[in-house]
């Protein structure tokens, strides 16, 4: 094992335990009154988003003093060192305001702009994904793995978009005109309806949002998870998805199914 391999399962040892102090927070208030804020149009934060950051935070500064951490609540705490983690302390907030419980935190690590680790932990269903750029994605030391569906009548797939973006027509006109065998309408955590993809649950996942745009936070670990599980992330032009750059359209899926061809331009 080379260095570099051995400082990786470091930070993955290290990432685990950061998720699930963050998950214990959100375990540990799910029934008690919620102190709520509106950040900007459509943005809420709460209390437990805070306290579960500070728990997640704590964690990855006691065993990497010197990376730099970028929090959705704590904004950056930046250094001079090629690794930075990124942290989503709650995704999914409205979704646990709401107690439907799919909300996950999301903790993704990068070295030199480029993911090397991702980690998912769903409280709710005690399910701690987890991914090294150079090893399968796994579910609470398990290996997950992506459909084989190639047949997209036989599909089924996730959609999250709103109903004020143009996309919404070319959804629908693809659900009710493609003979799709089932489409869900999930919203709550976007980490986590990847992460359906990327455990077989679910063929595939389309999100358009161009109003309420994706950030790093919210990408950077389910996206690795889903490529180490063998699936596809792609951005609007049917390109590899860039998540460390604010995107509205996202799709996910298991790469036979050929979504591309339907969604992108």
């Amino acid at each position: 094992m080379t260095e570099q391999q051995r400082l990786l399962e470091e930070c993955r040892q290290v990432a685990e335990e950061a998720a699930l102090a963050g998950g214990r927070v959100l375990l540990a208030h799910r029934y008690a009154p919620l102190e709520i804020e509106h950040k900007a149009l459509q943005e809420v934060v709460t209390n437990v988003d805070r306290l579960s950051d500070e728990a997640i935070c704590a964690v990855l500064r006691r065993a990497f003093p010197k990376h730099t951490i970028v929090s959705e609540e704590s904004g950056v705490q930046d250094t001079a060192s090629p690794y930075r983690w990124i942290v989503d302390p709650l995704d999914g907030t409205e979704s646990y305001i709401r107690g439907l419980h799919f909300s996950a935190v999301t903790i993704a690590l990068t070295y030199q702009q480029e993911t090397v680790l991702g980690v998912v932990y769903h409280p709710f269903h005690d399910e701690l994904y987890t991914a090294l750029v150079d090893k399968p994605a796994t579910v609470n030391g398990h290996l997950v793995q992506v459909t084989s569906e190639a047949d997209l009548s036989q599909a089924r797939l996730i959609l999250d978009y709103s109903p004020r973006d143009d996309l919404r027509q070319r959804l629908n006109d693809l659900e009710w005109d493609r003979g799709i065998k089932q489409m869900m309408r999930f919203g709550g955590s976007f980490a986590l309806n990847l992460c359906q993809v990327a455990k077989g649950a679910v063929d595939g996942y389309c999100y358009g949002r161009r109003r309420n745009r994706l950030k790093s936070w919210d990408m950077a670990a389910a996206a690795l998870l889903v490529q180490r599980a063998g699936g596809c992330v792609l951005d609007r032009q049917g390109q590899p998805l860039n998540t460390l750059e604010p995107q509205g359209f996202v799709l996910c899926y298991n790469a036979k199914l050929a979504l591309e061809r339907l969604y992108c331009d």
